[in-house]
């Protein structure tokens, strides 16, 4: 069972002949039309009489899913309201079934009518890959039409959680990985999502003209941060909340590092590559720190306790009063220890080369793709002995290239061959001083 706390599910009874009922949306709903609505949706009837038939027609109308693999026994006597929705693991079971398993439409209009129906009419969403998010089933569809000439969206995680969770993902087409990115979903009562925030990674990543650029806008200024005593957060949600609500201003990045697991890989999309280890980490937690004036904002986290993912803007003291505020997404996850396992945080970007990429790469969106989709885990073609791709497009041998004649500082033209001499290991030609 997906559900780790078999103490949730101790309110119902088990009885002789009743079956099994999964916890995707498909089936609940047919649980709802049976026996009214369910936990804090409303009052649930007096009783619980769920036939196989019931089940069988659920099943019907689709498969149960790994995510959606929790059961709960309906028996045929009283039953107090039900207040354990949280055991069913109604976010990620959503989120199972619109982005992996209806999947973007794209044109079909019964996956549409099953997106829109599971959004309320009021949802807020924030794809910060557009210029202007409307409202309500307005924003859903904008935000599928973003979606509808990409290649295929691949979860690669995603967090536990009742009311909310999140998970990173990356496009993909044939064997080329795309254009990677965040999303945070949160459900209202009803079941349906009412707040979504979606941050793909930046194409320009800065690396640490971040940290200077931050700096120059604070100056000498200094945040100020709420006072809080030492505690022991439990789980992944506790622990993302207490790094940065209560010790974000109030402890040394040395103590904060001892959330994390040694072999930490943490990606941080202002940088090309991840940073790998505690080591890393808690010399990039210092650079930051080092930035007086700047405050992490925390919005919204989802309730997960096995991985977390939270919403979030910048505060920089001194910046202008009419200055936007800089958004961004978090992923946590912790491993069996406990301890922080994986990080991926996201800033949004206004850098406006992501639409002509768009236009350029529309499945990827990304100009050069890669074979992995943690940077600097590509593989690379050294040992397919394919030649050198030439400019014409095709491939030549080292001895072509070797023959090639280049004008050196000294305006005498030499072959490569020549100019290289005895040099070993790897060469760089730029192609610009070929002749």
């Amino acid at each position: 069972p997906y559900a780790r706390d078999r103490s949730k599910m101790a309110m119902f009874a088990p009885a002789k002949g009743v079956a099994a009922l999964g916890s995707d949306p498909l089936t609940l709903n047919a649980l709802k039309a049976s026996v009214g609505p369910i936990g804090p949706i409303g009052p649930i009837g007096p009783t619980i009489a769920v036939t196989a038939a019931t089940v069988a027609a659920a099943r019907r109308k689709r498969p149960f899913s790994r995510l959606s693999s929790c059961s709960v026994r309906a028996v045929a006597q009283p039953v107090e309201a039900v207040a354990q929705v949280e055991s069913l693991q109604l976010a990620p079971a959503l989120v199972q079934k619109l982005w992996k398993e209806v999947g973007i439409p794209k044109g079909n209009a019964l996956a549409e009518k099953q997106w829109l129906d599971s959004f309320s009419a009021d949802a807020t969403v924030e794809d910060l890959y557009l210029n202007e998010n409307p409202t309500g089933i307005a924003g859903v569809r904008a935000y599928l039409e973003n979606k509808s000439g990409c290649g295929r969206l691949v979860i690669d995680r995603c967090s536990d959680g009742d009311r909310s969770c999140g998970f990173t993902w990356h496009l993909q087409e044939n064997e080329a990985v795309g254009l990677r990115g965040t999303t945070f979903v949160q459900l209202d009562e009803q079941g349906k999502v009412c707040y979504l925030r979606e941050i793909c990674e930046p194409l320009f990543k800065p690396g640490d003209l971040t940290v200077e650029l931050l700096k120059a806008i604070g100056g000498d200024n200094v945040a100020t941060f709420d006072q809080a005593e030492r505690r022991e957060p439990k789980g992944a949600s506790d622990i993302c909340r207490y790094l940065w609500k209560e010790l974000q201003g109030n402890a040394p990045p040395k103590e904060c590092l001892t959330f994390f697991a040694d072999k930490v890989l943490y990606e941080d999309f202002n940088y090309e590559l991840p940073l790998r280890g505690k080591e890393e980490v808690g010399d990039f937690l210092e650079k930051f720190a080092k930035i007086k004036a700047l405050k992490f904002v925390a919005e919204r986290f989802s309730d997960g306790s096995r991985a977390c993912c939270f919403t979030w803007n910048v505060e920089i003291v001194g910046a202008p009063e009419d200055a936007p505020r800089i958004k961004g997404i978090s992923f946590y996850e912790l491993n069996d220890a406990g301890k922080i396992i994986y990080v991926r945080d996201i800033p949004e970007s206004s850098n406006p080369f992501q639409g002509l990429v768009a236009m350029a790469q529309p499945k990827l969106r990304v100009l050069l793709p890669r074979s992995s989709v943690v940077a600097g885990e590509e593989r690379c073609n050294c040992a397919d002995a394919g030649g050198v791709v030439w400019p014409t497009g095709e491939c030549v041998d080292g001895q072509t290239v070797l023959d090639q004649m280049v004008t050196g500082s000294d305006g005498v033209r030499r072959s490569v061959a020549e100019q290289i001499g005895g040099a070993r290991g790897a060469v760089v030609i730029y192609l610009r001083h070929l002749a």
